[in-house]
């Protein structure tokens, strides 16, 4: 256990006059205690106590995990016992009980009718602590966005006109796989041409064709974190559009990003990257926020958009990824991970930004 991190927790309690605490979700766990935890439907928490207690809740079927709690009491029950009677013994009526945002109502609703507590929401006492790296942190943010570039630099080589965007997509999970990572936490789009109009878009039966924009934004977990990064290309040729497009998009990713450092605000970053998109005349077709925090899980708190006025602090990891997306013609994203500095930032990414076609005629 991190008891460093434990500490930071219960003393973000006392300041929130939070008395108990109940952690659910894994990638907090991981946080403090090193290991991903898939409980499935059984319950599967961390207790903490401001007056003294520091508590994992187990079912007997997940020995395996019993590491992680050293220096933590372990509270063991069967699939025949009642898990939530069990952890209600520990809570106090009338004691103020945080709870994550993500925690099974079927868990928290039977809790509430065994022990009449105040519960809270207390995801955002974590959030705080986990939204600023320490240097172990950002060094597994290099490594895991080193292997990142790796993998995406060779999925462009292997765009082919029998490659459908799924068979593409699929690829994805070996070469993560190949180079130490975890393929089975993929976040992943491809798409070309038409299909880069949808920023989101889910790969399907569609295969490239000359003048396809190639999108590609992907990120996998190693060591127990997350790397995110998206290029576009094109195949055999630009179309003089696209081409506008591409570089309107690059000249808002560098400039938002050349502004990063502590003091400014988030959403300082995002008007400055739109309002390059916006003079050029596409600002209705940037359909999302130019970025977001990132570090064990892909999407962390806070966001980097408009609406965001909180101050960019040092030693916070997040992603400068404008787009523009024209429906039944094409889109383009370029997207980096930054680490802020003292006084500016260190972008993670290496790979380059400047066009390229893929397999020119």
């Amino acid at each position: 256990m991190r008891t460093d991190r434990v500490e930071k927790i219960i003393n973000g309690m006392k300041q929130n006059n939070i008395d108990q605490m109940i952690i659910s979700d894994p990638s907090t766990l991981y946080y403090l205690a090193g290991k991903f935890v898939a409980p499935g439907e059984r319950l599967f928490a961390l207790y903490l106590d401001t007056q003294g207690g520091c508590t994992f809740f187990m079912n007997t079927l997940q020995t395996d995990y019993a590491p992680m709690a050293e220096g933590a009491e372990i509270v063991w029950y069967s699939d025949s016992q009642d898990s939530i009677k069990i952890l209600a013994q520990k809570i106090r009526p009338g004691a103020t009980v945080g709870v994550d945002k993500n925690w099974a109502s079927s868990f928290l609703l039977r809790l509430m009718a065994e022990v009449d507590a105040n519960y809270v929401l207390s995801s955002r006492i974590i959030d705080y602590i986990r939204m600023v790296k320490d240097a172990g942190e950002i060094q597994a943010m290099r490594e895991t966005q080193a292997v990142n570039e790796i993998v995406i630099s060779e999925m462009f080589t292997y765009v082919d006109p029998s490659l459908t965007e799924q068979k593409h997509h699929r690829m994805l999970h070996e070469m993560y796989c190949a180079h130490g990572a975890d393929g089975y936490n993929i976040i992943g789009v491809v798409a070309y041409g038409k299909s880069c109009g949808y920023a989101h878009h889910k790969p399907d039966g569609t295969t490239p064709e000359p003048g396809d924009c190639i999108l590609i934004d992907a990120g996998a977990r190693l060591n127990g974190y997350r790397s995110d990064m998206t290029r576009t290309m094109f195949y055999k040729f630009v179309p003089d559009k696209m081409r506008e497009i591409y570089e309107v998009v690059k000249e808002a990713q560098i400039t938002a990003m050349d502004a990063v450092k502590p003091g400014l605000r988030f959403c300082d970053i995002d008007k400055i990257g739109r309002d390059i998109i916006t003079k050029a005349g596409y600002g209705e077709y940037f359909t999302h926020r130019i970025g977001h925090n990132i570090g064990i899980d892909g999407h962390e708190f806070p966001d980097v958009g408009g609406a965001n006025t909180m101050e960019i602090l040092p030693n916070m990891t997040f992603s400068v990824e404008p787009g523009i997306y024209i429906p039944g013609l094409g889109g383009v994203r370029i997207e980096d991970l930054v680490a802020t500095t003292e006084n500016g930032y260190e972008c993670l990414n290496k790979m380059s930004k400047e066009l390229q076609v893929i397999k020119a005629d």
